[in-house]
């Protein structure tokens, strides 16, 4: 086993630079080797750093990290589609794809990543100078020319997540769809319903700097949460509960504010992640009582090479500007650290941060 540099979480809301970050001698015949050009970090990398890896204790001084692009330095004798020197979108979620999960159509339900509650003890999370990847063929995709390395890196995770949610809502075209939570995934969710069809689309936020990116990505109507009239105001705005309700942030209690806007008949899709250990209450009156007909989905990041490549050619012609999200670049391993505490002290003026390896 060798060793590189990587930023490890140390503690609650402490990280350091590691130089004991594990990499195999040789990556296995389907895998390869990839040094990280750009990372950016996520809301679930800050909630592994606030809770000190509370929810994945094994992660605890082990690399963190899942949303980089790179160029590969090696590949296995048994990688077909990938060469050296590729410049590559690398796949956050890493489906297993000789799985039985697989088979059953639900592949990234079975992951070869940190945070898939398995302690890999060759690898940790992207943050590192060189990452290893098991299944280059399948969890690898090739950046498009043209496609810069700000927008390929809201690839892996901000666009393979949200576009996954508005495709298992399938909105009709026309349909209204409300958008709780305007962060990065939530944005890319706007954008995504615009493209799926959606006729009002509803962007649920506080953020000025949300608002604006939402307008841009074709939200017809902006709501401030902090007004506490504003799920009537959908209502009135809509003229009735809209058509479908993607869940993009916020506490367990988001759920049922969730429902209270969703027509009998509707769907909700959420893409909140609930680590906190408190269980989920759904208000029975905004569920119909259990039987309004109302479908909630749990829907987490699609992993694999296809979508991620459909993802890029979505940005490659000009559909979508992934790159409005990032608010905040840096540069040098260093400076991730610094790049997380934005996500850690709640600060307003972000939606993502960069950071460039050089």
């Amino acid at each position: 086993m060798n060793y590189c540099k990587g930023t490890v979480i140390t503690g609650k809301n402490t990280m350091a630079i590691s130089d004991r970050c594990p990499v195999p001698e040789e990556p296995c015949p389907t895998g390869a080797f990839i040094r990280p050009l750009i990372w950016s970090p996520c809301t679930s990398d800050a909630h592994l750093c606030a809770t000190g890896c509370e929810s994945l204790p094994y992660l605890l001084g082990k690399a963190v990290g899942h949303e980089m692009c790179g160029e590969i330095t090696k590949v296995g004798s048994e990688v077909q589609d990938f060469k050296v020197g590729d410049r590559v979108i690398v796949c956050s979620v890493m489906p297993v794809w000789r799985s039985m999960e697989a088979q059953d159509g639900h592949a990234k339900q079975h992951q070869d990543n940190m945070y898939a509650g398995v302690d890999f003890p060759d690898r940790g999370g992207s943050f590192v100078e060189e990452y290893y990847i098991r299944d280059a063929d399948m969890n690898l995709a090739l950046i498009p020319e043209g496609v810069s390395l700000e927008q390929a890196v809201m690839v892996p995770d901000m666009m393979c997540t949200a576009f996954e949610g508005v495709r298992q809502l399938a909105p009709e075209f026309g349909s209204s769809i409300a958008v709780l939570g305007i962060g990065p995934v939530g944005l890319m969710a706007v954008r995504a319903a615009v493209l799926h069809g959606a006729g009002s689309v509803f962007a649920i936020g506080s953020r000025q700097k949300c608002f604006e990116v939402a307008s841009e990505y074709g939200a017809t109507h902006l709501v401030d949460y902090h007004n506490e009239n504003y799920r009537e105001q959908i209502l009135k705005d809509n003229g009735g509960p809209v058509d479908g309700v993607i869940l993009c942030g916020g506490s367990e209690k988001e759920l049922s504010k969730g429902l209270s806007i969703l027509k009998k008949g509707g769907t909700l899709v959420n893409m909140s992640a609930y680590f906190s250990g408190a269980p989920i209450e759904i208000d029975p009156a905004v569920w119909g009582f259990g039987y309004g007909d109302k479908i909630i989905k749990g829907v987490g990041c699609a992993g694999e090479r296809l979508w991620m490549s459909r993802m890029a050619k979505l940005v490659a012609c000009g559909r979508v500007a992934p790159e409005k999200l990032i608010t905040h670049r840096y540069h040098g391993m260093d400076k991730i650290p610094e790049a997380m505490d934005l996500f850690l002290n709640h600060d307003r003026s972000l939606i993502k941060p960069v950071i460039y390896n050089d």
